[in-house]
């Protein structure tokens, strides 16, 4: 009688196979270690599918970009301000040396001597801005290890790649004022070549991307938009640094765009804005979701409560009943709780904090305390939307960035 062949799980193999040849199983995968939190819980929810929990994902590349004077850098310094919360490192290369020490700190609460900033002066052009980025990175992981430490996220701005210039065009300020074709070839090297730039970051985002994703670093990179000359059909609109390497490498692209000026009623002065934002690419999470109403005051910080209500909507946890009447779904109400109805404008588009609150699990925490404990370091950003201090104005934006009144 034949030996009866013993049965065998093909799941079983899989795992075999993998353990044999350096594999993974996909359902053992977790293919993000965490995300930074950006301050404000509808930018969170855009970047990753999570309010309280969520934002920029860490091991990748993110873009972040737009017009100028729409709210990106103070952005990237509630990323920083995340990160710090988180107990990561945190390095910023100012390459347009653009850096309000006073600011940053007063507006998002950053600790200033938990920041480590490399001026134009050592990262000066786009190689070398992507040679500070490897070595910063070893540097800080071989520090934990000498320090006996665990290691700890990183995250990493580059503000901005469209200032920085590259080796090349940078040694053209050695040439002297009347300069012949001889000294060009001489100092310089050689004319600019097409795509120049584009070729630099092509081969340089192609080695950062496993040494970021190596070593747990969110890579940020601030950049600008410019308009395309002769365009008379279809988006004339471009970014001005990194060409299509950055689009290509990045796992996040998050456009902003300023929506209204936000103006201090008493004092008649521009106070900040009401910007739109959209994931135009997302690996993590759905692409091409949108957060509108997002509060920035340059004096008091981002309100992380602004925006929120229809990501809530959008993410099935709250129901609109009529208008300015809305119910928390019963998955997200408190143990006991079979209805919670609150009023609150779709216009506005801001949850009253009280409501919160009252349902942390709208948010992704069990509990109030766990609520307050996120929501206390942007006390004077929420404050200032629940003021009558400020106005927004449906104003048009310039190229530059400035509001012009209709």
């Amino acid at each position: 009688m034949a030996k009866k062949k013993k049965a065998t799980n093909v799941e079983d193999i899989y795992a075999s196979i993998a353990g044999d040849t350096g594999g993974d199983l996909l359902s053992d995968l977790d293919p993000i270690k965490g995300y930074i939190d950006t301050g404000n819980l509808a930018y969170n929810y855009v970047c990753s599918g999570r309010f309280i929990g969520g934002g920029i994902p860490r091991g990748r590349i993110t873009e972040i970009f737009g017009p100028s004077s729409s709210g990106k850098s103070l952005v990237a310094a509630n990323i920083i301000h995340g990160c710090q919360q988180a107990g990561g490192w945190v390095v910023l290369l100012d390459v347009e040396n653009a850096c309000n020490a006073e600011f940053m700190e007063r507006v998002s609460h950053i600790d200033l001597k938990r920041l480590i900033r490399y001026g134009p002066e050592k990262v000066e052009t786009l190689e070398k801005c992507f040679l500070m980025i490897a070595n910063v990175t070893r540097a800080i992981r071989e520090k934990e290890k000498a320090a006996g430490m665990e290691p700890r996220p990183i995250v990493i701005i580059y503000d901005s790649i469209a200032g920085s210039p590259c080796e090349r065009e940078l040694r053209e300020t050695d040439l002297p004022f009347d300069y012949a074709p001889g000294d060009w070839k001489k100092i310089v090297g050689a004319k600019e070549q097409p795509g120049e730039r584009a070729k630099i970051c092509s081969k340089e985002f192609r080695k950062l991307t496993p040494m970021v994703a190596e070593h747990d670093v969110a890579l940020i990179v601030l950049n600008q938009v410019r308009e395309k000359i002769g365009v008379l059909y279809g988006n004339p609109e471009t970014t001005a640094g990194g060409g299509k390497a950055l689009e290509f490498y990045a796992s996040l692209r998050v456009r902003m765009q300023a929506k209204k000026k936000i103006e201090d009623k008493e004092l008649e002065k521009f106070a900040g804005i009401n910007l739109t934002m959209k994931n135009v690419k997302n690996r993590i999470f759905r692409p091409f979701v949108e957060g509108d109403d997002i509060k920035l005051y340059f004096e008091k910080g981002i309100d992380p409560l602004s925006g929120v209500l229809l990501r809530l909507r959008e993410d099935e946890r709250v129901n609109m009943k009529s208008a300015g009447n809305w119910e928390v779904l019963p998955p997200y109400l408190p143990d006991g709780v079979e209805e919670y109805n609150f009023k609150a404008s779709k216009t506005e588009n801001t949850m009253p904090r009280q409501v919160l609150l009252d349902n942390p699990r709208l948010l992704g925490v069990e509990t109030k305390e766990e609520l307050e404990s996120y929501l206390k370091d942007f006390e004077s950003g929420m404050a200032a939307s629940e003021s009558d201090q400020y106005e927004e104005k449906s104003v048009t934006f310039d190229r530059d960035g400035n509001p012009v009144e209709d």
